[in-house]
């Protein structure tokens, strides 16, 4: 088994493992039932926009997770997906995908908000 091979399977079992890295998050494809995964969440301090863009301060955090039928999700609509996670502060929020990192054999990098 080559590394390619492996790393989907790693993703799953290593790093998105909630005893080690994840936490759970609710991932709800437009028109489809919601599902809970495991994700990897980063966190980060809200960044104010450059002066001439004239955008206010938004919550994001960056999410990772599985690209598989069961234990993620294959395809992603940035427009009528929905994820729910806690904030910092532990409150259950619902974000929308602003956007799509990276996304490769194993893993969805994406860039999420509300």
């Amino acid at each position: 088994m080559s590394l390619k091979d492996q790393f989907p399977l790693d993703v799953i079992d290593c790093f998105l493992n909630t005893a080690e890295f994840a936490e759970v998050i609710t991932y709800t494809p437009e028109g489809q039932s919601a599902k809970d995964i495991n994700a990897i969440v980063v966190r980060g301090r809200l960044e104010p926009g450059s002066e001439d863009q004239g955008r206010g301060l938004q919550n994001q955090v960056e999410i990772y997770i599985a690209n598989d039928a069961t234990e993620g999700v294959t395809s992603v609509d940035k427009k009528d997906d929905r994820i729910t996670l806690d904030d910092v502060e532990g409150t259950s929020r619902e974000a929308r995908i602003i956007e799509v990192l990276h996304k490769d054999e194993g893993a969805w990098h994406l860039l999420v908000g509300w």
